[in-house]
């Protein structure tokens, strides 16, 4: 199916992260123009040329610290101005770390909810007027099914994705109006180096290998496997296109049917 991508312009944050680097490509396969918006300047140049090998037509590189309301709010001014516009954003940043909650202090806290809530909102708050001065748009935000389902040991993430949970249906009524919509996508853990560091910890902590720790999560699941980062971005990919016009404040939980679903 034609997602309508071809040619639209695209900022997307958080670009150098698993899921990003994999929406940003499935991206370039759809035919758009990519902003890439990221923290390390290395990656961002090896992901640029990747993006343009894999057929985007215009790919645009920008070092963001969303941790600064500067950085963000130039980051992204620039990656509009450099695309001539924007039609889509996505934001995709942030992995959170967890810790025994009374274990936990401010800083711990803090440093956790600094880019992925806080980095969404400095990002939002250069986007929305953007997409609302053209009467147009389209955003997408990656957060994660912790927002519905907490796991012990990494609230600070669910806290930050329940929030953004929030910002997502309460944009949606301020936005819509002005012909913009925004939703969010909710992936359960995905197979990556984080989620390989995750089952060692759980396994060390239960005295338990490897292999039974990720049998045991995945018990918790109707399709008893663990998704893929492409599995994800599609998704992604989807809702940033005009086939999901009709859709805003609304989100897309992807977690091979958690146990723990409504």
């Amino acid at each position: 199916m034609d997602l309508q991508l071809r040619d639209s312009k695209v900022v997307l944050c958080g670009a150098t992260g698993l899921l990003g680097t994999t929406i940003a490509l499935e991206l370039a396969r759809e035919g758009a123009n990519i902003a890439l918006l990221g923290r390390n300047s290395n990656s961002l140049a090896a992901l640029k040329a990747d993006v343009e090998a894999s057929g985007s037509p215009g790919a645009i590189a920008i070092e963001c610290q969303l941790d600064s309301e500067t950085s963000t709010d130039q980051a992204i001014r620039a990656a509009i101005k450099a695309l001539g516009g924007i039609d889509v954003f996505i934001f995709a940043a942030g992995a959170a770390q967890g810790g025994i909650f009374w274990e936990m202090d401010d800083v711990t806290w803090k440093s956790n909810l600094e880019i992925k809530l806080f980095g969404a909102i400095r990002a939002l708050r250069t986007v929305a007027p953007a997409m609302i001065e053209r009467r147009a748009g389209r955003i997408v935000m990656v957060v994660g099914n912790s927002a519905k389902f907490p796991e012990p040991r990494m609230l600070p993430g669910a806290a930050a994705n329940a929030a953004l949970l929030a910002i997502v249906r309460g944009l949606a009524e301020e936005l819509g109006p002005h012909g913009v919509s925004i939703n969010a996508v909710n992936p359960g853990p995905v197979r990556s180096p984080r989620w390989d560091r995750l089952m060692q910890a759980a396994a060390t902590r239960e005295g338990i290998n490897v292999a039974e720790a990720e049998t045991r999560f995945l018990e918790k699941t109707a399709l008893r496997r663990l998704g893929s980062a492409e599995e994800v971005a599609t998704h992604v990919v989807y809702l940033a296109s005009p086939r999901a016009a009709h859709l805003t404040g609304t989100s897309i939980t992807i977690d091979g049917g958690s146990t723990k679903s409504p």
